[in-house]
């Protein structure tokens, strides 16, 4: 009787493919994102290196050899920082609503229309995609501005005293949402293509009204395109920087344009760098949900 020697096992082979193949981006994720995350939060607790002048000269600088919340108390405690925080919430908020509810109105528009203008409408809400960010805030300002373009037509018509947008934080509302519409009507037109055209017809045979296949059929379909806008979005507007230093008001600021006048201006890093960490914590909330609502839909849907 021949015996036949067992095949020697693969597995070890393949597992040592996956991991050399996943380790660039996890290198590099660990080396940009988790390293510098995990100095900021020491530095922002009080473990500060002791050799280095500039943040000896700090006079509001807190060294500790434990780890201390004190930096973040005092952040929290100063109405200063506390405007900051409300109109950054009340900017990104904002902004993520009307990105959604504009981007979804595109996006429906584009979807079930036919003729020249949905296609006039798909070129023009391309637009800002290829517009750099500083040119848009300038142009928004030209437009908006007391005494621009806009109040100059209207005052044609006899429009006096429009108030400008520019400079406060609807302003950078603006800008935000100039921003980011074309990513949002790509994303959702991109979903609003997945839903078969038999299932809406189906619909519409047995009478169904354009607001109740839009709300039975066609919503639940994009739920996971609203979430990747909306996150994407209020991620986006909490950490910038561009169209609010350029558009916003000069007090209270969002939290991208305060961090780094303290940082800079005001010659204070640590509490920029708590800023910086605060900031990350909110996006990382923001994230968190994003991943349990999209879980949870496709759960729903299997």
């Amino acid at each position: 009787m021949q015996v036949v020697a067992p095949v020697p096992s693969r597995s070890w082979r393949h597992a040592l493919t996956g991991l050399l193949l996943v380790s660039p981006p996890f290198l590099l994720m660990l080396f940009l994102i988790v390293a510098p995350t995990v100095q900021a939060i020491l530095y922002s607790t009080g473990q500060v290196p002791t050799d280095n002048i500039v943040f000896q000269s700090d006079i509001d600088l807190v060294s500790s050899a434990t780890p201390t919340l004190v930096v973040y108390q005092r952040l929290l405690s100063s109405p200063y920082v506390q405007a900051d925080l409300a109109m950054t919430f009340q900017v990104t908020i904002a902004s993520v609503v009307l990105v959604l509810v504009v981007g979804y109105i595109l996006a429906l528009y584009v979807r079930f229309s036919t003729g020249l203008l949905p296609s006039i409408v798909r070129v023009l809400y391309l637009i800002p995609m290829f517009i750099p960010v500083v040119i848009a805030s300038y142009g928004l300002i030209e437009f908006f501005v007391a005494n621009g373009f806009l109040q100059t037509i209207l005052a044609q018509f006899g429009i006096q005293n429009m108030p400008s947008p520019i400079y406060t934080p609807w302003g950078i509302v603006l800008g935000q949402v100039w921003t980011g519409i074309p990513f949002a009507v790509l994303l959702l037109g991109s979903g609003l293509d997945g839903v078969p055209q038999e299932l809406i017809e189906a619909a519409q045979d047995v009478g169904a009204s354009f607001g109740r296949i839009l709300w039975r059929i066609v919503t639940p379909q994009v739920v996971t395109p609203l979430l990747i806008v909306g996150t994407f979005t209020f991620i986006g507007v909490l950490g910038s920087y561009t169209v609010p230093y350029l558009i916003g008001p000069n007090a209270p600021q969002m939290l991208g344009v305060a961090m780094t006048a303290y940082n800079g201006s005001y010659q204070r890093p640590q509490p920029a760098v708590a800023m910086a960490v605060l900031t990350f914590l909110i996006a990382t909330v923001a994230g968190a949900i994003y991943v349990w609502g999209t879980s949870r839909t496709e759960r729903t849907a299997a």
